[in-house]
């Protein structure tokens, strides 16, 4: 139970930080920063995806 409310916290903590984020102005450094970083995770979740779904099909 302790590891799943830590995970929930987390979870909570990221979306506050994005809405955080979100609500900076367009030209910010900060938010040009954290939309590259986002880019990037998302570049590296589908990179694992495809990964499995290629193992798991073979």
């Amino acid at each position: 139970m302790k590891i799943k409310g830590w995970a929930i916290t987390l979870g909570v903590g990221a979306a506050a930080g994005a809405v955080a984020v979100m609500m900076l102005p367009k030209q910010s450094a900060a938010r040009k920063l954290v939309n590259k970083a986002a880019v990037k995770v998302d570049d590296a979740v589908q990179n694992v995806t495809d990964k499995i779904n290629e193992k798991w099909v073979m």
